[in-house]
């Protein structure tokens, strides 16, 4: 029997549906090919310098997000 698998925006889908309204935010403003780090993050969502991290830290750990070295974050899920 032939597994089908889901397509990216299969999976994104699926995923926004999951996200709070600051993760949300922050997984519209990110690419999956161009990183952007927290200062831009923080310009471009209107998020609090105490909101931010927190979701950051919540997209990390539902593994949507991944950070790179110097505050850099990426998209994992287009």
């Amino acid at each position: 029997m032939p597994v089908e698998t889901a397509s990216s925006e299969e999976i994104a889908l699926l995923v926004e549906k999951d996200l709070a309204r600051a993760e949300g935010t922050l997984y519209h403003r990110l690419g999956v090919n161009e990183s952007r780090d927290v200062d831009d993050l923080v310009e471009l969502s209107g998020l609090t310098s105490s909101e931010l991290p927190a979701a950051l830290f919540d997209l990390e750990f539902k593994d949507v997000v991944r950070q790179l070295p110097g505050k850099q974050f990426l998209k994992v899920l287009s």
